[in-house]
């Protein structure tokens, strides 16, 4: 009798040990709300990358004009309605964010844009945490200004908020108890290790605000002084105000159609035949007061890769170059066709030796060990 009693009793302990150990296995709920289309924000894409073993992951946008990124498994992708004008589009997608997010059983993650306050004023009870990306960046002065104000009064209403650098946040004047850094990372793209005796340089990113103009005035210029050097140039990237169409005339002027070609937008997932090719990156930020703290995510994406990168000489990018993986420049077209004629005469760059520089920075590596704890503060 006392035997069958300790047993019963050890087969009850070890069911419910079993128990508590699946419970412990399954996923936790993640919500991840970001205006930007899944796969368009290269931030939040490698979250979900990376966290999706570890968490179920819900993910709330709005539709893309263009072309939809395929989803990852794990990963639930909800679009709302691009059909309707911008301002209407945005209260939908606002509304339909706080009512699912007043349902939801597990973490809220948001990824700062305008009115996102709404949604923690709403449900002001519910644990969330707000990410900032990027403080205002438009040339006006009022309108940064004006946009920045908007974020910190934001970030009063959410319980926790991650940065992307302590620059930022030392700019923003909060309250380090309630912040945490979540810094900027990359993969390694390309794993092929480059031949530097024929160059190919690669620009990709937002031609917005960004004076690519003056790369290719810049290699026009070490053309003049080199006419038989072989460089290619590879542009990625799009913009609001006739950007393309200005650098193609640019381009054609120039008579560079042979050696520059411009791409316009390509998905991030499409990217990697490029940084296959190329073996020099072009991280060209112009040097404003509002740029200087805005960590580049392509500076991290070429070296990983490989590229030796030519860098403007903003804050972040001082913190990451050096002789090893890259040469910093001026915003002008001069400093970047010194860069050039630095490259052409010196063609000795290693590959691993320039991915060794940046290891710490993986996106797998910021996730485990950055965005896990702060996610566990909810």
């Amino acid at each position: 009798m006392v035997d069958a009693v300790d047993k019963d009793y050890k087969t009850t302990v070890k069911e419910s040990l079993q128990y508590l150990k699946n419970i412990y296995k399954m996923k936790q709920k993640l919500l991840i709300i970001n205006k930007d289309a899944f796969g368009y924000h290269v931030d939040t894409y490698k979250y979900c990358q990376y966290l999706r073993k570890k968490y179920d992951i819900t993910y709330i946008c709005i539709e893309p004009k263009e072309e939809k990124i395929e989803s990852l498994d794990g990963v639930k992708v909800i679009y709302t309605t691009n059909k309707p004008p911008l301002k209407l589009r945005a209260a939908i997608y606002i509304v339909y964010c706080t009512f699912f997010a007043l349902f939801y059983k597990g973490k809220i993650f948001v990824k700062f844009f305008l009115r996102s306050d709404f949604i923690k004023r709403m449900l002001f009870w519910k644990k969330m945490i707000l990410d900032i990306r990027t403080l205002g960046i438009v040339p006006i002065e009022e309108k940064r200004r004006e946009f920045d104000a908007r974020l910190i009064k934001t970030c009063n209403y959410y319980d926790h908020i991650s940065i992307i650098s302590e620059g930022v946040r030392d700019k923003m004047h909060i309250d380090n108890s309630k912040t945490s850094i979540l810094p900027l990372g990359a993969d390694v793209i390309s794993n092929i290790n480059k031949n530097f005796d024929q160059i190919n340089l690669l620009y990709v990113g937002t031609l917005n605000g960004r004076r690519i103009d003056d790369t290719i005035k810049g290699y026009k210029l070490f053309s003049e002084k080199y006419p038989d050097n072989k460089f290619t140039y590879d542009i990625i990237g799009n913009g609001n105000n006739n950007e393309l169409e200005k650098i193609s005339e640019l381009i054609g002027d120039f008579k560079l159609s042979d050696r520059i070609c411009l791409h316009g937008f390509i998905p991030n997932n499409k990217l990697k035949p490029f940084f296959d090719k190329c073996n020099v990156g072009v991280s060209y930020i112009p040097m404003t007061e509002y740029y200087d703290h805005q960590p580049p995510t392509k500076t991290y994406e070429y070296i990983l890769s490989g590229l030796f990168t030519i860098a403007t000489s903003t804050h972040c990018n001082k913190e990451v170059i050096n002789s090893i993986n890259g040469v910093l420049i001026e915003d002008n077209p001069e400093s970047f066709s010194q860069a050039l004629k630095y490259i052409y005469l010196n063609r000795n760059f290693d590959s691993n030796n320039i991915r060794n520089t940046l290891l710490e920075h993986t996106w797998k590596r910021i996730v485990n060990n950055k965005l896990i704890p702060i996610l566990e503060k909810i």
